[in-house]
């Protein structure tokens, strides 16, 4: 997932822990290898490759991306010979296709009890990798239909900015902030949660965030995460500080890898503070709740990368009132730097 956001110097930092940690594991060297290759070290990543494969000489994984690895390279030292006077045109439209990838989303969430309500975000945003981390910059367009009295159509907009810095070899942040006229939107949100790899595939955060609506809203986070070979397991909570105390809730989350890309996740969480940021308002007041999440991430081709999930939670929303509740999400990233590698 860090590759795949573009952290590429980070992602390698860890691919390099999981080795070290699992001499034996085929797979992280294959990963470590595609992730050096993304970098433009091609020769690095077929040495590599050719090592694992001397002692595993039927690791499919591995023959498939030295293979790929190796049209990458020979496609580079074809771009090598381009004619002088060719050359500033390509320089030229690898700095504009290599910088920055687009980003597509839609959101949804919606109940039925004690009126029915419909909300929903149209995000369009650029990636752009800076020299220490990625930069993200999106517009969401929120829209909200509710049968009330009277009815309730709005839409508004909020404009957000995330960046994933790397500090050190182990460690990485992400810092956001949001700002919106739009009421049914955070005026402002802002977080910060810092992440720290320990030995073994093992890895801690913690961070906050702050909203402010009609009053100021506080809500840190801690988790703590393994890389157990094909498999991503983490266990996080939330705690809503309020005027009267605290509430929390627990989310656990495991994802199967089937390769440097494509995933599938579920998380299960019970607990009353809330764990997205979009829906904050109508989350705050809440008695109760349980929710269950499905999310699949797949590649399509080397350009884009598709990340969709559907979720159901069962809530009580008031003293003995309960509702079910229905969200879902899609996110899409063209990545115009893949198509100039190829």
């Amino acid at each position: 997932t860090v590759a795949y956001e573009g952290r590429l110097e980070e992602a390698e930092s860890m691919a390099r822990l999981l080795v070290r940690d699992n001499p034996g594991y085929g797979d992280a060297a294959v990963l470590l290898a595609r992730i050096i290759a993304w970098q433009g070290r091609y020769d690095e990543a077929i040495n590599m490759l050719d090592s694992l494969l001397v002692a595993e000489p039927d690791h499919e994984d591995a023959i498939n991306a030295r293979e790929t690895i190796t049209g990458w390279s020979e496609s580079a030292a074809q771009e090598e010979r381009v004619p002088e006077e060719a050359a500033p045109v390509e320089a030229m439209n690898d700095t504009l296709a290599g910088g920055v990838d687009i980003f597509l989303g839609y959101y949804f969430d919606t109940f039925r009890e004690p009126y029915s309500r419909f909300w929903q975000i149209f995000r369009l945003g650029a990636q752009y990798e800076t020299s220490i981390g990625p930069l993200l910059a999106t517009a969401n367009f929120g829209n909200i239909q509710g049968d009330t009295d009277p009815e309730t159509v709005k839409t508004g907009i909020q404009v957000q900015a995330e960046f994933w810095p790397k500090i050190t070899e182990r460690s990485y942040a992400w810092l956001a902030y949001a700002y919106s006229p739009f009421k049914y939107f955070p005026r402002h949100r802002a977080a910060a949660e810092l992440w720290y790899n320990i030995d073994k595939g093992w890895a801690l955060s913690g961070g906050a965030s702050y909203y402010y609506f009609d009053r100021n809203i506080i809500i840190p986070t801690v988790s703590i995460e393994k890389y157990l070979r094909k498999y991503w397991l983490s266990a996080r909570t939330y705690i809503h500080v309020k005027d009267v105390g605290t509430s929390e809730s627990v989310f656990l989350s495991a994802r199967r890898y089937f390769n440097e890309v494509d995933y599938l996740q579920i998380t299960a969480g019970v607990g009353t503070a809330p764990d997205e940021p979009w829906d904050l308002a109508a989350d705050l007041d809440r008695q109760k709740a349980a929710a269950f999440k499905i999310i699949l991430n797949k590649g399509l081709g080397n350009s884009i990368t598709i990340k969709a999930g559907a979720g159901y939670s069962r809530e009580e929303y008031v003293n003995a009132l309960r509702r079910n509740r229905f969200e879902g999400f899609m996110n899409i990233i063209y990545s115009p730097q893949s198509l100039v590698s190829d």
